[in-house]
């Protein structure tokens, strides 16, 4: 006869804390909430003063008869320096993300 498996004493065999789940969920979903919306801000940081596409109205922005307009105007320092600022994070997450998974650095 298979023998019956030990309870523990704090609920089951696979017990665990519904307090413990919802941490491990809540700091998933910001850390990479956080991570994209650094990517995505230092994107748009460097897109800042970049030049438009020509189109004449109707035509497809992406088709042959597209031109793009030459850049009006530089990007501004402050707009480089907070885009850099923003990958330099968004590296820096991301380090310290496998940082924490690989025990080896540890």
């Amino acid at each position: 006869m298979i023998a019956p498996v030990l309870r523990s004493e704090i609920g089951g065999v696979l017990a665990s804390e519904g307090g413990s789940i919802l941490l491990v969920f809540v700091v998933g979903l910001t850390a990479s909430l956080v991570i994209v919306g650094l990517y995505a801000l230092g994107i748009r940081l460097f897109a800042v003063g970049a030049p438009d596409d020509d189109v004449v109205d109707g035509e497809d922005p992406e088709g042959p008869t597209a031109t793009v307009a030459a850049r009006e105007r530089a990007r501004p320092v402050a707009a480089t320096a907070a885009g850099v600022a923003c990958f330099v994070a968004f590296a820096a997450a991301v380090l310290y993300g496998i940082y924490l998974v690989i025990p080896l650095f540890h």
